[in-house]
């Protein structure tokens, strides 16, 4: 069972993408809305199951004959990469926290320079501030040791495969970008407070808003790249997966899987292709949930699913390369 209706199907899908795809986590999430209150938890497993195996993952089938079980180490690596630097996004962000503090401190105590303690107090604040930089530093040397001994653990899994750079490579700029993104926010949002803080910064640790800014844009231009070029090998190199021709013996997968070849190999860009695409993704959409999604098998389902993802995929990549050109 696909699910009885458009709006499961929508609401299913969705869910299961913004949670990247746990199944688990998507139908708890789906259990407490009242679209799916006609459905017993079990059918919503199903579907959603059903649902997820349809939808595909464009890498893991890029990676899936290549090299099998390699994938889940190199998941597995990226993911404490990208952890690594979140974390090490927050230490950064509540060091920067309390040296403004301290700033603070520092100011309150030179409007009361009578105070007979202030040589004292003084003092301790700027061992506390040095403490600081200290911290920083340690942050930094710590931060660095653990990502060289994980790009050490890339370096063994990858080797010379050229496939698994271009994932690798993928997926690490896709990263790096969210996670540039989230310190250039976190940068921008400790000094939004005055005007003076942004210099404070540069002063004290040699951070600029700025840097942090132009970072984040390097690595929005690197992920597209890495992506387009992991895209470009799929196209020279396609995987055997269930979207090869002779899969689609059947209708109505054979006719809508030649009009997305057709389409595919037509001349001209996005605004040409645009409606195509448009009126085949509809057409496959209405074929999936027509008669509440009971008009065909599971098999036929999962298959016409396949081929609704790769036009999706095929529409979104058409668009940036137009957007390119502007």
């Amino acid at each position: 069972m696909l699910f009885e209706n458009v709006n499961q199907y929508q609401k299913a899908k969705q869910t299961l993408l913004e949670n990247e795809r746990d199944i688990n986590l998507t139908v708890s999430i789906l259990k407490q809305s009242p679209i799916f209150s006609n459905l017993s938890e079990g059918e919503i497993i199903s579907g959603v199951t059903q649902l997820n195996e349809g939808l595909g993952d464009t890498i893991a089938n890029f990676l899936g004959g290549a090299f099998g079980g390699d994938i889940s180490k190199i998941k597995t690596v990226l993911t404490q990469m990208k952890e690594q630097e979140l974390k090490f996004n927050r230490e950064e962000y509540e060091i920067y926290n309390e040296f403004y503090q301290t700033l603070q401190n520092q100011k309150a105590l030179d409007r009361d320079k009578n105070n007979p303690n202030y040589q004292a107090l003084n003092k301790d604040i700027m061992q506390y501030r040095n403490g600081l930089n200290m911290r920083m530093k340690e942050l930094t040397k710590s931060h660095d040791e653990i990502f060289n001994a994980l790009e050490g653990k890339i370096k063994d899994l990858v080797g010379d495969n050229k496939r698994k750079k271009k994932y690798f490579n993928a997926q690490r700029a896709t990263d790096v970008l969210e996670t540039r993104n989230d310190r250039y926010e976190k940068i921008k949002a400790v000094t939004a407070k005055s005007a003076v803080r942004s210099d404070e910064l540069e002063n004290f640790f040699g951070v600029t808003v700025d840097d942090a800014k132009k970072e984040a844009e390097e690595a929005k231009a690197k992920a597209n790249k890495e992506v387009d070029n992991l895209e470009k090998t799929q196209q020279v190199n396609p995987v055997a997966t269930p979207s090869s021709k002779e899969k689609y013996s059947k209708e109505p997968q054979k006719t809508f899987f030649e009009r997305l070849e057709k389409i595919r190999s037509s001349v001209g860009g996005f605004y040409s292709k645009r409606n195509d695409l448009t009126k085949l993704r509809d057409d496959i959409y209405n074929e999936m949930v027509s008669d509440g999604g009971k008009k065909h098998d599971r098999n036929t389902l999962l298959e016409l699913n396949t081929i609704f993802s790769q036009v999706e995929n095929l529409y979104t990549t058409l668009e940036k390369e137009e957007m390119k050109i502007k």
